[in-house]
């Protein structure tokens, strides 16, 4: 029997946990966003789906940075209080 892995994903900014299958978000039990990494991986075993034994993390590994300029040639300050643009 083949069994299909998953990646679990932490999605720093919103806070839960997302599967990958085959580069796009999975669904299970309706659900995108999870709260835990082991509620997330229960659901994926329900579904038949095996979890990866690791956790990618999107939060930045250096706390807040600043963002590149488009163009590559000169970083763009943070805002007042020291967050991004996007937080």
């Amino acid at each position: 029997m083949v069994s299909r892995m998953a990646r679990i994903v932490h999605m720093g900014k919103l806070g839960g946990y997302a599967a990958l299958l085959g580069g796009a978000l999975l669904e299970l039990e309706g659900r995108l966003l999870w709260p835990s990494a082991e509620a997330l991986g229960d659901a994926m075993r329900r579904a038949g789906v095996q979890p990866s034994t690791l956790v990618i993390d999107t939060r930045s590994p250096a706390g807040t940075m600043p963002a590149a300029a488009v163009n590559g040639s000169a970083a763009v300050p943070p805002r007042s209080g020291g967050l991004p643009l996007a937080a």
